[in-house]
């Protein structure tokens, strides 16, 4: 009986392998911040000087990237100095959500940038209206 138990669990093991095996090699959990077609039909819907952090993570997860310029001491009075990236790609080919916040965590600057622009060119950013809240220099 215990020979036919082991057995079947070996079996079942080798089996469980040959499973794994036969998924294709480039099938993974896609990366955080890599926005999906649904989340880059909803860009519009952050607006700068009124957007926040809370809505950024609400609308697309967690960023590909976070970059915060005051990690050294450097950073200017009241500015939060942080940016947040996401990774897209549509029509055009591949681009990087650019994202500056200001000290009120509220989004100042919004960019679409392209992987690879034709002739150089870039995007227009869209930035909050007047001077920007909480920024000072």
């Amino acid at each position: 009986m215990r020979a036919k138990s082991f057995a079947f669990a070996a079996l079942a093991a080798l089996w469980s392998l040959a499973a794994l095996a036969a998924q294709p090699a480039n099938v993974a959990p896609s990366p955080a911040g890599s926005l999906s077609r649904e989340q880059i039909g909803e860009l519009g819907k952050i607006v700068p000087g009124r957007s926040t952090k809370a809505d950024m993570r609400a609308l697309f997860g967690e960023p590909w990237r976070v970059v915060q310029f005051n990690d050294c001491g450097e950073a200017m009075d009241d500015q939060q100095d942080e940016t947040w990236e996401y990774r897209g790609s549509d029509a055009n080919g591949g681009f990087r959500l650019h994202v500056e916040f200001n000290d009120n965590g509220t989004v100042h600057l919004l960019a679409k940038i392209p992987d690879q622009a034709p002739d150089g060119a870039g995007t227009a950013a869209k930035v909050e209206p007047g001077p920007p809240t909480g920024m000072s220099m």
